[in-house]
């Protein structure tokens, strides 16, 4: 009996231990973040985008269409069986035949190179799709670390709005000032707390965002390395110019549509000539030698083949090299846009930044210290205040509006962003 009950005893301590432990080690677990530069998060982006894994098994099919295109034998070879009954003399006579046809206008061939052309295709489509995904990647990661810095100037504007009320909560006391004082700051105070939760919003949404863009759990923590706040001037737009024209995803698509089009119409051309075949034969007839047949047999070229494909494939090749010509104009055209767009946002920015923070900062002080000196009035005070808090917001708004320039400039050169 006792030895049952020290038994127990301890199997309760162990469980005990094992509760305790997994209780100090899930907390640990749970901290764990995984710290992302934004050059790593690309990196994961081009390998684990959902939409590119996608499309490496979209290769992999096309890429099975190889098997078999070289054949010679355009279908399989065809055998007939006779029986010649003697009906006098009760004997009975037989006949084989063997047939079968070739493609010898190298339309084997040109369905190998069609296969390889359209592989070629499909990996030019791909790069192309990577583009977005590491857009979305970037759009994603930016849109995090914005949302960071906005609740972070939200709890700078709330340190602000708790001064502004602690200074109308001592006027009040002291019986220089009043219930309006007081209440109005409360509800500065109250609309920089919503703003700083909706900028929380924002950047959970965006880490969301990021999550699906990487293919990560929901619950994986992530720590953001990079920062935004300071953006490294852009190149000369020529530079962007002649970057997209040589390497373009779209204009390399297009070009690698037009191959595939043109392999297209030689596979149909040589479907054209005739195909040639070849048969054998025995032939047993009742009271008859036996005889063996060997021949050639070839089409007769009485009616084209492929008229139909073969007029939509040109007009097909007509149809992408217009689309060709066309998406280079408009390239250029989007890059010196969204180039010129991001000049103009940045001088916003840099006006923000330089000019109109650093003086609301300054009138904020000088308001308060004549507040305190009894020169100004209160109202004076919490409207410098509000002034200052609205102006650190639109700089963030205006940081945020360059990057998306950023993004749109990225996109129009079908690269990464700048």
């Amino acid at each position: 009996m006792f030895s049952r009950q020290r038994g127990c005893s301890q199997w309760l301590q162990a469980c005990t231990v094992l509760v305790c432990a997994q209780g100090l080690l899930t907390p640990v677990a749970a901290a764990q973040a995984l710290a992302l530069s934004l050059p790593d998060a690309l990196a994961r982006g081009s390998e684990r985008a959902p939409e590119l894994v996608l499309w490496d098994r979209q290769i992999e099919q096309v890429e099975a269409r190889r098997n078999g295109a070289g054949i010679l034998l355009p279908v399989n070879p065809r055998l007939s069986l006779e029986a010649r009954p003697g009906f006098s003399e009760k004997s009975l006579g037989y006949a084989a035949t063997l047939d079968t046809q070739f493609d010898l206008g190298g339309a084997p061939s040109a369905r190998v190179s069609e296969v390889q052309r359209d592989v070629e295709l499909a990996r030019a489509e791909r790069r192309l799709e990577r583009v977005s995904a590491r857009l979305r990647v970037v759009d994603a990661y930016l849109g995090a670390q914005l949302g960071e810095l906005q609740a972070a100037e939200a709890r700078a504007g709330l340190e602000l709005a708790r001064r502004v009320l602690d200074a109308a909560d001592k006027r009040l006391e002291a019986g220089a000032g009043s219930e309006l004082e007081r209440t109005s700051a409360q509800v500065e105070l109250a609309r920089i707390q919503a703003s700083e939760q909706a900028a929380l919003r924002e950047r959970d949404e965006r880490l969301m965002q990021l999550r699906e863009a990487l293919d990560l759990p929901a619950h994986q923590a992530l720590t953001l390395t990079t920062g935004v706040d300071t953006p490294a001037p852009l190149e000369a737009v020529n530079v962007y110019l002649d970057a997209a024209k040589k390497g373009h995803p779209e204009l390399l698509a297009s070009q690698a549509r037009l191959r595939s089009y043109k392999a297209t119409q030689t596979r149909l051309e040589r479907e054209v000539f005739p195909r040639l075949g070849l048969f054998a034969g025995v032939d047993a007839a009742p009271k008859s030698p036996v005889f063996g047949v060997l021949g050639v047999s070839g089409e007769l070229p009485v009616a084209q083949r492929n008229q139909g494909p073969r007029a939509v494939i040109a007009r097909a090749l007509e149809t992408e090299r217009t689309r060709f010509e066309l998406s280079d104009r408009r390239i250029a055209r989007e890059i010196r846009a969204a180039w010129d767009a991001h000049a103009r946002r940045l001088s916003e920015y840099s006006v923000l930044s330089q000019s109109a923070l650093p003086a609301a900062e300054r009138t904020f002080e000088l308001a308060e210290a004549g507040w305190r000196a009894g020169r100004f009035d209160w109202f004076r005070v919490a409207l410098a205040a509000r002034d200052l808090v609205e102006l650190r917001g639109a700089r963030i708004a205006a940081l945020s509006a360059l990057w998306t320039q950023r993004i749109v400039l990225a996109r129009a050169m079908g690269g990464d962003v700048p």
